[in-house]
């Protein structure tokens, strides 16, 4: 089974990763359910939710949203800091 995350939140991944898990013909154990799911994230997720060895599935989608949520924040707050930053002392 190979899914990637590619433009999909973390959540809409995880719904589609679970959709195909069902479908998959092994059995199917938690560990390598984490493991599959994890080596499937964006790679600023994946260096960050892969060294935490999380090996509940719930708990790993969980982890990994945060790190979303963490990472477009810092997005934002780049941009905020961007140029209109540094007009700090022109006007």
């Amino acid at each position: 089974m190979r899914l990637h995350q590619g433009g999909m939140s973390v959540s809409e991944y995880a719904m589609r990763f679970e959709h195909l898990a069902r479908f998959y013909s092994q059995a199917i154990f938690e560990a390598w359910k984490c493991r599959m799911f994890a080596e499937g994230l964006k790679q600023e997720l994946k260096r960050v939710v892969v060294p935490m060895a999380i090996t509940k599935f719930p708990a790993l989608v969980e982890k990994a949203k945060v790190v979303e949520r963490l990472n477009g924040g810092n997005r934002v707050m780049k941009t905020a800091e961007g140029p209109a930053g540094s007009k700090k002392g022109g006007s």
